[in-house]
């Protein structure tokens, strides 16, 4: 969505008073972005805080440091190093996860088995057994027992999950 659209879809709506001008609307729009460039520019990050702006039901958008780094250029091959900035991170609020991915999928409280699969990076994450089906991978089971869950139930891997005792070996109850 371009400037002019979101300024045109804000004018269509039928919320605003009948005098509301496309040209105010646009000032409006204008001056809403200015006031948050404006306070993350001037905004200091230390090391107890950071600058944030939070919007309820859309998300928080936070300002931080990111590190100088190494890196090399991959035509020349020559070692760079990349300065310190600052940049600006996005949160999206659970209402606007919900409302991208098409509400919400499942009544996590209830019936959700967990499993443990390792990511892309390597790194462990926990998903749920349908998540690990509809990816056609089997469950760790290496991984569960160097976490000291290979005899657990699955609804017990979860914090706040209900603890079913019931629950056969493969925790589908």
């Amino acid at each position: 969505m371009t400037k002019a659209e979101l300024i045109d879809r804000i004018f269509r709506s039928r919320e605003l008073p009948a005098d509301v001008t496309k040209k105010s609307v646009a000032r409006i729009v204008d001056m809403v972005f200015d006031e948050l460039a404006t306070y993350f520019a001037r905004a200091k990050v230390t090391r107890s805080s950071q600058p944030r702006f939070s919007y309820p039901g859309f998300g928080t958008f936070v300002k931080k440091k990111r590190a100088a780094r190494r890196c090399v250029h991959p035509k020349t091959l020559e070692p760079l190093t990349i300065q310190a900035t600052y940049v600006v991170d996005f949160k999206p609020a659970r209402r606007l996860r919900e409302a991208m991915n098409g509400g919400s999928k499942r009544n996590r409280a209830a019936g959700s088995v967990a499993s443990v699969r390792r990511g892309s990076s390597g790194g462990r994450r926990l998903t749920t057994r349908e998540e690990a089906e509809a990816w056609d991978e089997p469950v760790d089971t290496e991984l569960l027992a160097e976490l000291g869950l290979a005899d657990a139930p699955f609804s017990r891997v979860r914090r706040g999950m209900p603890r079913h005792d019931d629950d056969t070996e493969h925790g589908t109850g």
